[in-house]
């Protein structure tokens, strides 16, 4: 910066523009796909939130003719639930203060602004929380993200997915395959994982074996057949894979419709693509919103990048099955502006969130290089 006669410095007002430039905007499509398919629910109330799943069917056996038949009455439902979580923000402009940021000398007008820069405030920081453990130390106030249940166990450098080993909701059900009953196949001469020792989620079984389990993809396996360990070589064939497996053990509501991925992994994800083919496959959804060149499509899935998404991670989910649950007319609520006589009448202005979010952790896979 040139040095300017002291005289102009202390004589002059500096030249600004009007208004301020935004430089808090991300890109943020979770949030705004799941505004779109109509997955975010008003004015929900009670206790808690407490919903039922299927998680077993009546066993079907073979019948000889004339043979003897036992009924049973079979429990096929197991309750899930999680409480009511909150967010809060608040901005406030003394009288002084806005006496003093009033007339031409107004660069930005504070007073009209709060509520605005509040309302960008929160989104963001929602969008951000969709990501993180609801159940994580000191985050028990803060909605379950999709890593709640993600949690993993054992995975070895050849397994292509990991062990599922965590809990969801109130009662801390379980995510472990088998935890709840069921059987699964062994037919595979290598397990996808091998201290679990079935084909799931590959192979045959029953509803109860993984009614509640995610699909913890190992993208750094050696058994991807590339020969190598790395997102480029291994990105294109560990996300098809968490498709067939949402597909085929979740049914046409199983299939993932969004692969969210961390903004390193997406730039990978380009780098696969350049190798093979002259022309990206835009994801009309996604162009729809207004998310133009930057949404690419596999299988019908959308792949895509999130400013919140944690370095070598992806989520893969179906958003029809996905709702976030608001306690209020509205999904942000804002009060303001109030006047406090306390402070010699002075604004206040708050905004927040109370709700939670429900999700299917059986039709969620995360892609992670846990081995």
């Amino acid at each position: 910066m040139s040095d300017e006669w002291v005289g102009i410095a202390n004589s002059t007002r500096p030249k600004y523009m009007k208004g301020a430039s935004d430089l808090t905007i991300r890109r943020r499509y979770l949030l705004a796909r799941l505004r779109q398919l109509g997955r975010i629910l008003f004015n929900q109330h009670g206790e808690e939130c407490r919903w039922q799943v299927e998680y077993s069917q009546p066993p079907i056996e073979s019948y000889p003719d004339g043979g003897l038949v036992d009924f049973s009455n079979h429990d096929a439902f197991r309750t899930l639930a999680v409480d009511w979580r909150g967010y809060v923000g608040t901005d406030t402009l003394s009288k002084k203060q806005r006496a003093m940021n009033a007339g031409d000398e107004s660069l930005i007008d504070l007073f009209q602004t709060k509520s605005n820069r509040l309302t960008k405030a929160i989104t963001a920081s929602f969008s951000g929380e969709l990501f993180k453990d609801g159940d994580a130390v000191g985050r028990t106030d803060c909605v379950h993200g999709v890593e709640t249940f993600c949690g993993a166990g054992a995975c070895a450098a050849g397994d292509v997915i990991a062990q599922p080993s965590d809990t969801y909701g109130l009662g801390a059900v379980s995510t472990a395959v088998g935890t709840y009953g069921g059987n699964w196949s062994t037919g595979l001469t290598t397990s996808p994982n091998a201290t679990i020792a079935t084909d799931w989620p590959n192979g045959q079984g029953t509803t109860e074996y993984d009614f509640l389990s995610p699909k913890l993809v190992n993208w750094s396996s050696t058994g991807w057949g590339t020969g190598a360990t790395t997102w480029e070589a291994n990105c294109w064939r560990a996300i098809g894979q968490a498709i067939t497996w949402l597909t085929f053990t979740g049914g046409d509501d199983g299939m993932p419709d969004i692969c969210v991925l961390a903004p390193n992994l997406f730039q990978g994800y380009k780098n696969h693509e350049e190798a093979i083919r002259r022309i990206s496959i835009p994801h009309k959804a996604a162009s729809d919103l207004g998310f133009v060149g930057n949404v690419l499509n596999q299988d019908g899935c959308a792949i895509t990048a999130d400013f919140d998404c944690p370095a070598n991670t992806g989520y893969m989910l179906n958003l029809s099955l996905v709702t976030i649950m608001s306690l209020m007319p509205e999904l942000f609520w804002m009060e303001g502006p109030d006047k406090d006589p306390r402070t010699l009448w002075s604004w206040l202005w708050g905004i927040g969130f109370f709700g939670n979010v429900q999700y299917s952790p059986k039709n969620v896979a995360k892609l992670y290089n846990y081995a």
